[in-house]
């Protein structure tokens, strides 16, 4: 259930780097540029999805793989070798989706996270864990670099001086998104490969730099809460209680941390501090959200719960699906939008495609267990076909088969 919230994120955040150029994506809400819906619609989107619906993924992209390791080795079997097939497909259709539809995939980025991440999965809880807060301290550190030296080098005539520079949106995390890229619907059709090719090396190169460090540590935070049981009924309330302290400090923060640079604290040694502490108040808030999420699911009170545990089950396959749609909106192949929409109809074309897949994940688990990559993707992993199909019992009652059903627990 948690995937299919953070499906509806992921493609919020997305719809900017396929809806308009590059330069104008990163731009904060603060800018000259766009209404004052397009400012609202933006500042919104950076408070409650920088970082954390990216994280939200990969978070349980952790989760999968200490699951997955700790099923192989209660087997009996060798574990590394379905590991490396089940992140070589991961590779393999990342690699096709960024040279092909977004530049910005996480896919091929999360296959080189979870290369790393491996050999850790066999220490303790508190060795993962401990490492994983060092990680994400670090991104921290290397995302204060750059306003720390645009701090240094000011002129000492202009260090009352306060500019309201652009702000990456959480997009920019997974897109690498440097302004010097040349956005791939504009470019000539003869040079669109290269373009995308030169835009997919640049967001590599930021994710090494940069991002990939908060990834690598909220997938080692996601093992950890895997095998303590913070998902588990058992300990409901110690986790709505961390859950709640977590959106309590992380939210207001990253509220501040968004604001006009007026607001804020100038454009000096404020926006070294606020850079540095980013990247920990978004994990915050993804611990917050996973928490509360998991709560209100057993408690009942969670809307739409169940389609969107369905959509979650095959959420690479919507995430695909949600690149397809947008693509189709945007390029010049489809419906050419782009660079004719704003941050805020930007934002509910994101969420009109969503509303799209989720009617479709929908329909489609309702006579099939797997949505089709996650098929191909188990299939190449275990080297045997998985079955797909719902098999209704002999009495009718809409039941499956166990083989059927353990498939899709995996």
């Amino acid at each position: 259930m948690i995937r299919g919230i953070a499906l509806l994120g992921i493609v919020i955040e997305n719809v900017r780097f396929f809806a308009m150029p590059v330069a104008r994506a990163i731009q904060g809400p603060w800018s000259a540029d766009g209404s004052r819906h397009d400012a609202i619609a933006s500042f919104l989107g950076l408070v409650s999805g920088h970082y954390k619906f990216l994280g939200l993924f990969t978070m349980l992209f952790g989760f999968g793989l200490a699951a997955q390791r700790a099923r192989l080795v209660a087997s009996g079997v060798r574990s590394l070798p379905f590991e490396l097939r089940r992140i070589g497909w991961l590779a393999v259709v990342g690699l096709l989706h960024g040279l092909g539809l977004f530049f910005g995939d996480i896919l091929f980025v999360f296959a080189g996270v979870a290369l790393l991440a491996l050999p850790f999965l066999g220490r303790s809880t508190g060795v993962r864990l401990g490492l994983g807060i060092c990680l994400v301290v670090l991104s921290g550190v290397l995302a204060a670099r750059g306003p720390l030296q645009t701090w240094l080098d000011r002129p000492a005539d202009d260090a009352s001086l306060v500019v309201d520079r652009p702000v990456p949106d959480s997009s920019e995390a997974s897109t690498g998104g440097e302004t010097r890229m040349t956005d791939p619907a504009s470019s000539p059709a003869g040079r669109e490969f290269e373009t995308r090719f030169r835009n997919w090396r640049s967001s590599i190169g930021y994710g090494v730099r940069f991002y990939g460090w908060y990834l690598l540590g909220l997938v080692l935070v996601g093992t950890t809460l895997r095998d303590i049981g913070f998902f588990e009924s058992r300990h409901a309330d110690r986790r709505t209680r961390a859950a709640l302290a977590c959106l309590a400090v992380g939210l207001p923060l990253e509220f501040v941390h968004f604001l006009p640079a007026s607001l804020r604290g100038g454009d000096g040694f404020a926006a070294v501090a606020w850079a540095f502490l980013h990247p920990a108040t978004a994990a915050a808030v993804v611990i917050g959200y996973a928490g509360l999420a998991t709560t209100l699911v057993e408690r009942r009170r969670f809307p739409l719960a169940r389609p969107l545990a369905a959509l979650g089950r095959m959420s690479l396959s919507c995430y695909l699906l949600e690149s397809m749609l947008l693509a189709a909106i945007f390029r010049p192949w489809g419906l050419d939008w782009f660079g004719g929409v704003g941050d805020a109809t930007a934002t509910l074309i994101g969420t009109g495609v969503f509303v799209l897949v989720l009617l479709a994940g929908t329909i489609w688990s309702h006579w099939f267990l797997l949505g089709p990559f996650e098929w191909c993707w188990r299939w190449f992993t275990y080297l045997q076909r998985p079955p797909i199909r719902r098999i209704a019992s002999p009495a009718g009652d809409g039941s499956v088969d166990l083989a059927s059903r353990r498939s899709a627990d995996d």
